[in-house]
């Protein structure tokens, strides 16, 4: 590999012919069961996780829950990160930090609680409770109810009544007295000692100024794959991350009393790892951590799929075994849009070519198309290599990688004779694994849809399912989708919840 000078850089920056055909491919994929949570939308958790709730107590209660099991607690209260207007700034967004990050601190906690209470048709409002803290408190039947998603806490009268905040204030004892009583919340406190003692010394505590907590939601979770590219949600990680300004091993849960929240903790207990140097001071084992979304693009390597794929080119042929430049005496160019609904921690390019007496050349632009980032070069001698435009682990916002985007463009460029034999690109993203679909003992009815039922009856997805009965006994469930919402059922043995591995949604390549 070796340097490109920037009189053909510049001249290739002109090329820029593009075949407009339609792309061929699914989108607006969505995967739901009967036995979980759909988090696609706001209205769509609040229907899933208040079904079946008789009042508006309930309905706090199960959105409480809900949130506590969902997102967790990271080392750095500001996070999750990313560029905002040209700045490194928190993500308050309730439906990105649910499906792409699940961790937050206190503040877009409480933020995300009251948006969903607020959809549900319940009062919500912001609660600064005078310890260095961010809660919030939900209305019904005319009072509020101080109910903290980060703590967790609430706590009741002896009828079960949840108490707003000024009833603690004003009688501080309160808390105490229903924690020996065990009038509090199924998941209550991780560190309830020093957080009781923090309620109790509570300063200048203002209930309502900061606002109702609501928030806009913009995310949209459009899963969207052409011919020869699949999707992989795991309910593990691989080691690659996006997490700027964390100063531990990996992304995890701050603290290290998971088992507090009884209701919770089935549903963490089969995710138990060991992570060495995270931000549990006193133990290594985790249930809560980030995941990852593995993307693999095999890029189809002729003209006709390359338009398939809505890919601008210019100057290019088929020839046999790949592509290679109409013209040689003019370079040929590709260039391909990649657009994911995960963050990006890191992207590898496999390129497979055959230089000949010419050479080939791949750069990425991370502002759609206005300016590259320098290019890697292969010519003879440079077959086949495997290069990364990401940066994994990523503690600082990494300038010039895809990591902390959503989407870029990447472009290959044929000089003279080289002829590209295959394109591979793998993304790695970050994932909640906690807000996707799972599967509980029994049967479970899956639903799969998506938005364009005229590309999916020319490219059925293939949706395979892994997961651990038992936590031990694998098993793998493979559904072939054909219609806009197609239907079919799962059976899960064995007298636990399930654990599951991962879910692969893959559109075959043509």
């Amino acid at each position: 590999m070796n340097a490109t000078s920037p009189a053909l850089i510049a001249m290739l920056l002109l090329l820029s012919v593009c075949c407009a055909v339609r792309a061929a491919g699914v989108s607006g994929i969505v995967i739901d069961t009967d036995r979980s949570v759909n988090s696609a939308t706001v209205q769509t958790i609040v229907a899933d996780v208040t079904a079946g709730c008789k009042t508006d107590r309930d309905k706090a209660v199960a959105l409480y829950d809900f949130v506590v099991r969902t997102v967790w607690m990271p080392y750095v209260y500001g996070q999750p990160k990313e560029m905002i207007r040209g700045r490194l700034s928190s993500v308050r967004d309730p439906l990105k930090v649910l499906n792409v990050y699940g961790a937050a601190g206190c503040d877009i906690q409480a933020d995300i609680f009251c948006t969903l209470a607020h959809a549900a048709g319940l009062k919500a409002r912001r609660l600064d409770p005078g310890f260095a803290h961010g809660s919030n408190e939900i209305g019904w039947g005319g009072a509020w109810h101080w109910m903290d998603v980060w703590l967790p806490c609430y706590v009741t009268d002896e009828t079960g009544r949840i108490y707003s905040y000024d009833e603690l204030m004003a009688d501080r004892s309160l808390i105490d007295k229903a924690a020996a009583a065990g009038r509090v919340s199924a998941n209550f406190m991780f560190n309830p000692g020093p957080d009781i003692q923090a309620v109790k010394n509570a300063k200048n505590h203002r209930a309502g100024p900061a606002g109702s907590g609501v928030k806009k939601c913009q995310y949209h979770e459009n899963l969207a794959l052409r011919p020869g590219e699949s999707c992989t949600w795991l309910w593990d990680h691989v080691g690659k991350w996006y997490w700027p300004g964390e100063k531990f091993a990996c992304p995890a849960f701050k603290f290290a009393k998971d088992a507090a929240c009884k209701q919770a903790f089935p549903y963490w207990e089969p995710y138990r790892k060991t992570i060495k140097n995270g931000p549990h001071p006193w133990s290594d084992t985790y249930y809560r951590y980030y995941g990852n979304a593995v993307f693999t693009h095999s890029v189809p390597m002729t003209k006709r799929g390359l338009a398939a794929w809505d890919a601008k080119a210019s100057n290019i042929k088929d020839a046999s075994g790949g592509v290679v430049a109409q013209d040689a005496r003019r370079p040929a160019a590709i260039e391909i849009a990649f657009e994911l609904p995960y963050v990006i921690a890191d992207t590898q390019v496999q390129v497979a070519s055959d230089p000949g007496g010419g050479k080939l050349l791949v750069d990425c632009s991370l502002d759609d198309g206005s300016t590259w980032q320098p290019p890697t070069t292969f010519g003879p001698g440079d077959p086949q290599d495997e290069f990364a435009i990401g940066k994994p682990n990523a503690r600082e916002y990494p300038a010039g990688t895809t990591s902390g985007h959503y989407g870029f463009r990447l472009r290959v460029m044929l000089v003279g004779t080289a002829k590209l034999k295959s394109l591979r690109v793998t993304n790695t993203t970050m994932l909640n694994f906690y807000s996707r679909p799972w599967l509980e003992v029994g049967s479970n009815q899956v639903t799969v849809t998506c938005g364009d039922a005229a590309a999916l009856a020319q490219t059925p997805l293939e949706v395979t399912w892994c997961w651990l009965e038992d936590w031990k006994t694998e098993k793998s469930f493979t559904h072939q989708v054909k219609k806009a919402s197609d239907r079919c059922t799962i059976r899960v043995a064995g007298s636990k919840r399930p654990k599951m591995k991962s879910i692969a949604i893959a559109c075959p390549a043509r």
